[in-house]
């Protein structure tokens, strides 16, 4: 039987335990702190699961990231017990998961942070980024990943000197997440950039982010990692996405619904009433962007002191124009992708769906009317045809709203 310890912050909560393909994790017998993951309460003791479970799956890297360990780490696909234990001492949120032993590595002498946080605000200017746009994204196919996000993009880990002005590429327990856009995807981090400038303008709560070039002159999106504060980045913060909650694998993100994920936010979160209300809102704005691309592992709850409550808003983008996207959302909506229109979004997902009063419905679309798109777009870094293509495409939904 392989074993793995799970500590919560710094404290040692329970092992998993891996045997003849079966799965169980059991919380120590003194064990008195925060629950490894929101479904499973410190009083259940344990749980079993015949396939991996779904809680850890989704803390495993995803697309470069993930084959870059497969490659560095000379790890097998299918081997998500290997994975774990390979990127386990720096997880998104505040768990670890590692080989069993009696004392604590130094990797983990970290705190639970108890409540959000700001961090002291950075303006990285134009030369920020002192390395070429390939060393990031090769950089995990030379050191074998010891942090683990999700998403397909190629990501780095990073700190920032605010003596030097620089970010520095680091393995793990950076502050800030450095993104190139991917090869097939040029225009990637200007997009998102720009996308996530147009959220914050629009009232959402959005990390602090932005665009710096690299070395050779490449675009590269930065951002603040909201599960990560303190000194090093050692105080954690809880953070499970749709998938870990609703405990299905990572591979099943595109197969949820909207109606699943507001039943959701009503059962795990600490006021649901607010919590609707800003998931509308992200809907809504996400829709009117064309970001097609908002599955189950985009949206995640974070534990911020007492309150469970929506995760500052990431992985926006405008995937309409990066690939031609058919499909409006990528969680249905009254069993579809496509063909949504003001009766839907505005009456069935706002009023009925979130059960939000008009006035909030109302409210929600003049903050979205009062975003000056046009000045944004223009001044965003991306291609002259790709910014007519946004703004075309933004027109054209904010008219089915009837906000044109």
């Amino acid at each position: 039987m392989d074993k793995l310890r799970v500590y919560v912050g710094g404290n040692f909560a329970g092992r998993l335990a891996c045997q003849n393909s079966s799965f169980r994790f059991t919380y120590r017998s003194d064990y008195e702190g925060p629950p490894v993951f929101l479904n499973l309460p410190v009083r259940q003791g344990s749980k079993t699961w015949d396939t991996f479970p779904p809680g850890f799956d989704g803390l495993l890297p995803e697309g470069v990231l993930l084959e870059q360990l497969l490659t560095a780490g000379k790890l097998d696909r299918s081997d998500k017990w290997g994975q774990l234990i390979a990127v386990g001492g720096d997880l998104t949120g505040f768990l670890a998961a590692l080989p069993d032993q009696e004392e604590v590595p130094e990797p983990l002498a970290v705190t639970l942070a108890k409540k959000r946080t700001a961090r002291t605000r950075i303006r990285p200017g134009a030369d920020a980024l002192r390395v070429d746009c390939g060393e990031l994204v090769t950089f995990h196919s030379k050191v074998a990943p010891k942090m683990s996000l999700s998403g397909v993009q190629p990501k780095v880990s990073a700190v920032f000197s605010r003596k030097a002005g620089v970010f520095k590429v680091v393995s793990q327990n950076g502050g800030y997440i450095l993104k190139p856009s991917p090869q097939a995807y040029p225009e990637a981090a200007a997009n998102e950039a720009l996308s996530m400038a147009l959220a914050r303008e629009a009232g959402i709560d959005v990390p602090l982010c932005g665009l710096v070039w690299s070395r050779d002159g490449f675009p590269v999106f930065w951002i603040e990692r909201f599960d990560r504060q303190g000194a090093g980045n050692r105080s954690r913060l809880r953070v499970e996405d749709a998938c870990q909650l609703l405990e299905v694998p990572s591979s099943w993100k595109y197969l949820g619904n909207l109606e699943t994920l507001v039943g959701m936010i009503r059962e795990f979160t600490s006021n649901p009433t607010l919590q609707l209300a800003n998931l509308f809102d992200r809907l809504l704005f996400n829709w009117v962007i064309g970001n097609g691309d908002m599955h189950l592992k985009n949206w995640s709850l974070l534990e911020n002191g007492p309150l469970i409550e929506l995760a500052p808003a990431y992985d926006f983008l405008n995937t309409s124009i990066l690939m031609d996207d058919e499909e409006e959302s990528a969680l249905e909506l009254a069993e579809r992708k496509r063909g949504f229109d003001r009766a839907l979004l505005v009456d069935m997902l706002g009023r009925d769906l979130c059960g939000l009063t008009p006035a909030r419905i109302e409210r929600s679309l003049l903050r979205l009317s009062q975003v000056d798109w046009t000045t944004a777009i223009a001044s965003s870094a991306l291609s002259d045809s790709q910014k007519a293509a946004y703004r075309e495409g933004v027109e054209r939904r904010m008219g089915t709203l009837r906000l044109g």
